[in-house]
């Protein structure tokens, strides 16, 4: 420890003794008082000319401490506008405060809960209006991620649609985010697809994977969505060659919605073991006997069944079996891209709704960007190493390394 420290602690100490009496809320602030006073005093000895400058009293300011009470502090001044640097050490400047707007924000807090806060502990007003203002920064971000190159080939790209209360002109309604991520090459993730539209169609997909090409991306050797009417069209269309899978877990999930909850679990483990196709020795063709015999089993109490199986459709429910035993539990569902859509409920689930779609996009963009980065740039899935599509005369247990 210097010599010139040990001298200051001594002399705090010694003012500490004398003035026991006070709090130590009132020492702190008689402390900062007098070390603005001894800044006053050298800025005028500097000048050393009244007619330049010279003192001008002192005036108040309330400083939250984290004590109960806030610190009062006696600010000196000068005639033109002394300013000590002591204050400025304790101050929180414009852009610390928006930081922390823009921060609070992203973590899901609300206008009036921002502004509660911020006047609560800082003693800073911030009108929720100001903070919609600060958080359209976010947009010439997410314009800025919209015309930015993606790689050329993708192992496979996941889609889901999550909606969300939006104000669209005068009027709230419930929108859909269309949300898509895709495995690079390095087997890390990235967000591909932001959008929003009144409702989920096969034609928007369709828009938004042609802004996908226009972005670079020549190829994608597997798409997984959910068993929306069409999209294997507009993929194929596309992106010719691409494999699709559609989700399992969906398919299971609307089967159980038409079942007597009696029976839920029964047809549930049932159906469990018509997919469960995850060892090298399954086979597309063994994998619809179990089908037949599931439908077999129910036809006279639920003969309805046999909708959700209908030919030229089912296929896509049994894509995952033509890739490696090491991927297919990551492929044969949409589940994966639930990371993002949590993230996207807990997020929004504050927000009763957004002004406008755009400032839903903005915000969102910020949440996704900032998960993907901790998560899905960060840690590389090691299994997608072994992803490969399994040709008609190769073994399943050729592609294990």
């Amino acid at each position: 420890m210097s010599d010139n420290r040990k001298i200051l602690e001594k002399s705090i100490k010694n003012l500490r003794e004398n003035l026991d009496s006070l709090s130590m809320d009132k020492f702190i602030s008689t402390t900062i008082e007098s070390l603005m006073n001894i800044e006053r005093d050298e800025y005028l000895e500097k000048i050393n000319d009244p007619k330049i400058d010279k003192g001008n009293g002192y005036y108040e300011r309330s400083l939250k401490s984290f004590s109960k009470n806030s610190l009062i502090v006696n600010i000196p001044r000068t005639r033109i506008g002394f300013s000590p640097s002591t204050l400025e050490l304790l101050r929180i400047n414009k852009v610390q405060m928006d930081q922390i707007v823009l921060s609070l924000y992203k973590k899901g807090m609300t206008g009036n809960d921002i502004k509660s806060f911020l006047n609560e502990v800082f003693d800073e007003n911030v009108s929720p209006a100001k903070i919609s203002d600060l958080s359209k920064v976010f947009n010439q971000f997410r314009e800025a991620w919209q015309k930015s190159k993606l790689e050329s080939r993708y192992k496979v790209v996941f889609a889901d649609v999550v909606f969300i209360t939006v104000k669209r002109g005068n009027e709230y309604t419930k929108e859909g985010v269309f949300v898509a991520y895709g495995v690079r090459e390095d087997n890390r993730r990235e967000l591909l697809v932001l959008s929003i539209n009144p409702t989920e169609s096969a034609k928007e997909w369709g828009c938004l994977l042609e802004e996908l090409k226009q972005r670079g991306v020549q190829e994608v050797d597997l798409f997984v969505a959910d068993g929306l009417p069409y999209l294997e069209d507009e993929i194929m269309r596309i992106f010719p060659g691409t494999s699709f899978q559609k989700c399992v877990v969906h398919k299971m999930r609307n089967i159980l919605n038409k079942t007597s909850p009696k029976d839920k679990k029964e047809v549930a483990s049932d159906l469990k073991k018509v997919f469960d196709n995850f060892d090298r020795y399954a086979t597309i063709e063994k994998s619809l006997k179990k089908k037949d015999d599931f439908l077999k089993k129910w036809k006279v109490k639920y003969p309805n069944f046999k909708n959700f199986f209908k030919e030229g459709n089912i296929e896509y429910y049994f894509t995952y079996i033509k890739f490696a035993p090491d991927v297919r539990r990551m492929i044969y569902t949409t589940n994966s891209i639930e990371n993002i859509n949590r993230q996207i409920r807990k997020t929004t689930k504050n927000k009763l709704s957004f002004e406008s779609p755009d400032r839903l996009l903005d915000y969102l963009f910020m949440i996704i960007k900032e998960f993907e980065e901790k998560n899905f740039m960060k840690y590389p899935v090691a299994n997608y190493k072994y992803f490969k599509k399994i040709e008609k005369n190769e073994k399943a247990s050729d592609t294990i390394d």
